[in-house]
């Protein structure tokens, strides 16, 4: 549910990074072609609005990867829920719509409506992507995973975008707002998100702590250095391409994200291949490479995913 959230503002971002932009364009064209939409998108740009708070109970926990479950986890939450997240995400909302007021005493029936529209703006803007989205979490979670293993707590919440610092007790992240957050021993949760442009958490302070941040793949793909000893090492083309495909994608979009031709990046990715950096792997009617382990612990090892 984090990803059609955080979907919805990318959706609206003006700022879009490169490796989204296509997909905004497109979704924009297809949303304009029929009033169908018109009733989720109110629906949803109403609770999520860009920038600003949302209410918790759109993205329930624990996080599920079907959208049949999360609909109904969503659909079974109760009026004191819905109600404090309401009050808590719109403080100024002086005349809220009536629908929303309704949604706040728990009237089923636009429970029911929130419902119907998450899950058609999620077969409209999540489930196109959900290769690139699947793709991108898995090879970060496995990258910081490493990282921890190797090198500690520490260095895994360094690693995580928008982390400013740790002691060993405060954990300082860039955050829109000021806010201050007491783990009080229940952990944190950290969930990578493909469609998440800046560190996010909930806004119920008493809800068990998570902090979703950007995959590294985002990062990477929206233009950020390729560190220079691993230039060195396999010169600035394929060290582009060796970072690019921490999100498996076919040789055309890999051209896209290179700015390169089909035909150079595919021979780029066979010298990767050669060398058991990469690998191919057909899915459906369309060839994925993927970085190997050897591929992933090199780029560790150079700080892509740190």
């Amino acid at each position: 549910m984090w990803e059609l959230v955080l979907g919805l503002n990318r959706l609206r971002d003006p700022r879009i990074g490169v490796q989204l932009s296509r997909w905004q364009r497109q979704t924009r064209v297809r949303l304009r072609s029929g009033k169908s939409h018109q009733h989720w998108q109110k629906t949803l740009f109403t609770l999520v609005p860009y920038p600003g708070l949302f209410p918790d109970f759109l993205t329930p926990a624990p996080s599920f990867a079907d959208i049949g479950a999360a609909c109904e986890a969503i659909a079974g939450t109760g009026r004191g829920r819905l109600r404090t997240d309401l009050t808590t995400a719109f403080p100024d909302a002086t005349r809220p719509p009536v629908w929303l007021r309704e949604l706040a005493e728990g009237n089923r029936g636009e429970i029911s409506s929130v419902v119907d529209s998450v899950h058609a703006a999620y077969e409209h803007l999540v489930a196109p992507q959900w290769d690139a989205v699947r793709g991108s979490v898995s090879a970060d979670r496995t990258a910081r995973t490493q990282v921890l293993g190797h090198h500690g707590v520490e260095a895994l919440l360094a690693g995580i975008p928008g982390v400013e610092g740790w002691d060993g007790q405060v954990l300082n992240i860039r955050y829109p707002r000021t806010r201050t957050v007491h783990l009080a021993g229940r952990g944190l949760t950290l969930v990578p998100s493909y469609f998440c442009a800046s560190p996010v958490s909930l806004i119920d302070p008493d809800l068990p702590p998570i902090l979703v941040y950007p995959t590294a793949a985002r990062i990477q793909a929206e233009g950020a250095q390729v560190p220079r000893r691993l230039v060195a090492l396999l010169g600035q083309t394929r060290a582009e391409c060796l970072a690019a495909l921490v999100t498996p994608c076919t040789t055309t979009t890999l051209a896209e994200r290179l700015g390169m031709s089909v035909g150079n990046a595919s021979k780029q990715a066979a010298v990767l291949r050669e060398a058991g950096l990469a690998t191919a792997r057909r899915q459906g009617r369309s060839v994925l490479h993927h970085l190997t382990h050897l591929g992933e612990q090199l780029l560790v090892g150079a700080d892509v995913l740190r």
